[in-house]
């Protein structure tokens, strides 16, 4: 289920992640939070940096996660910290297509990122 140029892989239905939910994935080994946000979708690396807890099951609150262990919170924009310079997560592309949520392989580089 992959995309023509090989860099998005398909992890999911839209209709599987419902708004305001978020669900566990694997691309290429590695871990995704992807999250449904008002129908926009977002994808992050699925372990907080602090002591590894699973950003999917954190607390979604508009564009923001919180990890459920120790509450550190992300951003779903850009991967950073809301409380500091100092911590941030991986963000991976997201695309819609014919029903289903494809994630690119590799992460944003973090100079693309609008902080």
């Amino acid at each position: 289920m992959n995309d023509r140029d090989g860099e998005f892989v398909a992890v999911a239905r839209v209709a599987e992640i419902a708004a305001g939910s978020a669900k566990a994935v694997v691309v290429d080994g590695r871990e995704i939070a992807l999250f449904n946000v008002a129908g926009r979708f977002y994808a992050l690396d699925n372990t907080c940096p602090h002591q590894g807890g699973p950003l999917a099951e954190g607390w979604i609150e508009g564009a923001q996660v919180t990890c459920p262990w120790h509450a550190w919170t992300f951003r779903l924009t850009d991967g950073r910290m809301t409380l500091g310079d100092f911590a941030s997560v991986d963000v991976f592309e997201v695309r819609i297509e014919d029903g289903r949520v494809l994630v690119r392989r590799t992460p944003r580089d973090r100079a693309e990122l609008r902080y």
